[in-house]
């Protein structure tokens, strides 16, 4: 903590609270965020940190370092000025509608970028949405907030329809399939799409209930596949509100579907937004989608995009970045910071990352969770 000075909070959540700080040593502004205590310090690292440490690309926020301080987790990441959220609501504020059709395909080929990259690392992400994705003074436009995201080869722990936010989940999240993948990502995009586009929510939400949501999507987007709509009546947690399911007839004109102007954008939306998963176009599908091609985008806009990377990019940044490395499991980073031998051991011990980190503190977190693994081993 002493390396950095805390400008001003930026914001709060479940998770804990984010901070603006400078960095004490390069001088960079720097996004501090500091994990809630009721979150245990390895559970943080396990299933956000050390995701975001080997995901290292252009539209990934970029993690600089990561310490733990009083019992605590802290995280710095590198600091953007805005969300789209923000972008497209200052927009609705000016005219009244979304952004213009070349920014959103900038954005857009930059969101599919990341979204593409995390997918080839066998991650989803679970909770993309224009809040979450982070824009520089250049243009470019960074995938942020692991904190919903799961490998998508780990079946450790169940899958859960809490994950995300409920206007961008996909069908299958809300009705609860103990199997969805990465195309709940994609048709996440598609709704980021409509937001950019229109300044709305896409299904508009109706109230807090996830019920109400699946109905409303049901009748924008059509019906539920038989497999979803007899999990949505085997769940026991719709038992009390069940009723007959919309029928889903949405116009057959994609323009007047979504509401949009631009026939190809609303076949991009189109793609993202199939009931079916196993319909939904891929990323690396959708970057060759005509509205990217047409005028020859997907061939200049690369060149224009790597010289805005170049103009966001700083020495001193690139260094900070450097001394995170690449740490997958919590037993990685015990053995990247050298556990001395347990008679060496004493009160001033501290191992680093590359920020200070009390050995002792890390030593009680595994001691926790080993006593309560014996717990359940005895109770079984």
């Amino acid at each position: 903590m002493e390396n950095y000075e805390v400008l001003e909070h930026l914001g709060s959540g479940g998770f804990g609270e984010v901070l603006k700080c400078r960095s004490l040593h390069s001088g960079n502004l720097v996004a501090m965020k500091k994990f809630s205590t009721l979150v245990e310090t390895h559970l943080v690292f396990q299933r956000e940190l050390s995701q975001q440490s080997m995901l290292k690309h252009d539209n990934v926020v970029r993690l600089l370092t990561a310490f733990i301080h009083s019992e605590r987790m802290y995280a710095i990441f590198e600091l953007l000025d805005q969300s789209v959220f923000d972008e497209v609501k200052k927009k609705v504020q000016v005219s009244g509608g979304g952004l213009e059709r070349l920014k959103i395909k900038k954005y857009s080929i930059q969101i599919l970028r990341a979204v593409d990259f995390i997918h080839s690392h066998n991650i989803m992400h679970r909770d993309i949405k224009p809040d979450n994705l982070l824009v520089s003074h250049s243009g470019v436009v960074k995938l942020a907030d692991f904190g919903d995201a799961r490998a998508t080869i780990d079946a450790a722990e169940p899958l859960t329809r809490d994950a995300g936010t409920k206007e961008f989940n996909a069908p299958e999240m809300l009705v609860m399939d103990p199997e969805y993948n990465k195309p709940v990502d994609v048709w996440a995009v598609g709704c980021t799409l409509m937001f950019m586009a229109t300044g709305n929510y896409f299904p508009v939400p109706t109230g807090k209930k996830f019920l109400e949501h699946i109905k409303m999507i049901i009748t924008k987007v059509g019906p539920l596949t038989a497999i979803q709509e007899q999990q949505y009546f085997n769940n026991v947690k719709f038992s009390r509100e069940l009723g007959a399911l919309p029928v889903g007839l949405p116009p057959t004109d994609l323009m007047e579907k979504y509401g949009l102007s631009d026939p190809l954008l609303a076949q991009l939306v189109e793609a993202c937004l199939q009931m079916d998963p196993v319909d939904r176009w891929s990323c690396s599908a959708l970057l060759r989608h005509p509205f990217y091609t047409q005028d020859h985008f997907h061939e200049w806009f690369p060149k224009e995009l790597e010289e805005l990377f170049d103009q966001d990019q700083s020495v001193s940044l690139m260094v900070e970045q450097e001394s995170f490395p690449t740490i997958t499991t919590w037993e990685k980073f015990q053995e990247h910071n050298g556990f001395p031998a347990e008679e060496d051991v004493d009160d001033e011990t501290c191992c680093c990352l590359p920020t200070g980190v009390h050995l002792r503190e890390l030593l009680k977190d595994i001691t926790d969770e080993l006593w309560r693994t014996i717990g359940k081993v005895s109770a079984c």
